[in-house]
């Protein structure tokens, strides 16, 4: 039988830069998971906080600490990771035994 794991779909280079990042999501905070989704649309720091009513020196220090929970990853990365993540993949409940640590 096929492997119908959602995270296995993606590309193997992709599945394993993001893979430990995408099971990592449920460890942000509310503030965190919104400055996250919201990278993807924002172009610049202090656009992100103009959208948020907050200092761009607070986006920034989310940012330092969305890179560090999610393992050190570039912007655009972290963009990657908010795409999947809004996309819904990966389902937790559908990821096979064979990715990075939960």
């Amino acid at each position: 039988m096929p492997n119908t794991c959602r995270l296995c779909r993606l590309p193997k280079s992709l599945r394993e830069m993001l893979g430990t990042a995408l099971f990592r999501l449920p460890t942000l905070t509310d503030r965190e998971r919104q400055i996250l989704g919201l990278l993807v649309f924002a172009e610049e720091y202090g656009e992100l906080a103009r959208s948020l009513g907050i200092a761009e020196r607070t986006v920034k220090f989310h940012v330092a600490n969305l890179r560090t929970k999610l393992g050190g990853l570039s912007r655009l990365q972290l963009c990657q990771v908010a795409l999947l993540d809004l996309t819904g993949l990966p389902d937790t409940t559908e990821i096979c035994g064979a990715h990075p640590a939960r």
